[in-house]
């Protein structure tokens, strides 16, 4: 009987068809079971006076649970750095000791109209957390690459890509933040209309107690190919696309990062692009109006933020 028992089991089990893989329409791609959406965080801060706030979030109208796994972090030196390299997360609110690597990060999965959020307050270049960044790295910069996963293509459209939020810091005290959420790779050229820049030296970077008295933009760039380094300009125009000025953005390795400056505070800034003596096209109102476009060799994701006195936009990236 045990034999027949095994024989009726195992005639069962070979006449059950295999899951069939999901349907999942561009831009979804199928992994396993699940349909998926690989988004990026350009560049996020966690130490040296600032923190990070991830989160992620499932609205009520999705049909099941959304799972989100991250698949590779890095520091601003991408793969020419294959050292240690985690994050230190806890709870918004109370900064934790665990500290998360590639290779200890669990999938997140959560419920429909719920939201999971983590604080990232320190990047780690050994497990103890007091290793110093290595020559060349911004100590307290790290990108993230991820995925989000749901057997149901139609879960995906309706849940937003995650949330960043930098805060920055006076000791414990925020002083102010901004937010931004992560995106997919974008094509080698992106546009950032309405930039808002200081049109001359004489008062770009002076200060009012804490306050800019003049606007000032900086983007980031994530190398997301895995061909090599890559290599770009930066182009300002005015309204009319008209070119004002040109400058190349250094080469970026694989899964690195970039900060930039658009126009430098000094002589020699290593964050500018531009030289901090570039003179624009003024308007009416002492500030040069216009056009920011990024060409870079490679797949990549930018980000953009602009600052005017304490206050600080993301601004939007067009392809």
């Amino acid at each position: 009987m045990k034999l027949r028992a095994l024989l009726a089991i195992t005639v069962f089990a070979a006449a059950l068809p295999a899951l069939a893989a999901p349907t999942c329409p561009a831009p979804y791609f199928v992994s396993g079971n699940n349909c998926a959406f690989a988004t990026n965080f350009a560049w996020a801060a966690a130490g040296l006076g600032a923190d990070s706030i991830v989160t992620f979030y499932v609205p009520p109208s999705a049909s099941g649970p959304v799972t989100f796994q991250v698949t590779a972090f890095n520091s601003s030196l991408g793969s020419a750095y294959t050292g240690y390299l985690g994050i230190k997360v806890g709870a918004p609110g109370q900064p934790g000791s665990t500290v998360v690597t590639l290779s200890n990060a669990n999938p997140t999965t959560v419920n429909p109209g719920q939201a999971v959020q983590f604080l990232i307050t320190q990047v780690c270049f050994d497990p103890t957390c007091t290793a110093v960044a290595p020559a060349g790295a911004v100590g307290n910069m790290f990108s993230a690459q991820l995925v989000m996963l749901s057997p149901n293509s139609s879960d995906l459209d309706v849940t937003p890509n995650p949330q960043l939020t930098i805060q920055f810091l006076n000791g414990s005290q925020v002083t102010f933040e901004e937010t931004s959420n992560a995106r997919p790779g974008g094509p080698p050229v992106s546009y950032l209309p309405g930039i808002n820049l200081g049109a001359t030296p004489a008062g770009r970077y002076v200060y009012t107690g804490t306050a800019v008295n003049l606007p000032f933009d900086e983007f980031s760039v994530t190398n997301l190919g895995n061909a090599g380094p890559i290599t770009g300009s930066v182009t300002i125009q005015d309204n009319n696309g008209n070119t004002i000025a040109t400058a190349p953005i250094p080469a970026i390795p694989v899964g690195g990062a970039a900060g930039f400056l658009v126009i430098g505070r000094t002589p020699g800034d290593s964050l500018g692009l531009f030289p901090s003596s570039t003179v624009l096209p003024a308007g009416p109102d002492g500030i040069f109006h216009g056009i920011l476009v990024v060409t870079m060799s490679g797949p990549n994701v930018v980000t953009a933020q602009e600052l005017y006195g304490n206050a600080m936009l993301n601004l939007l990236v067009f392809h």
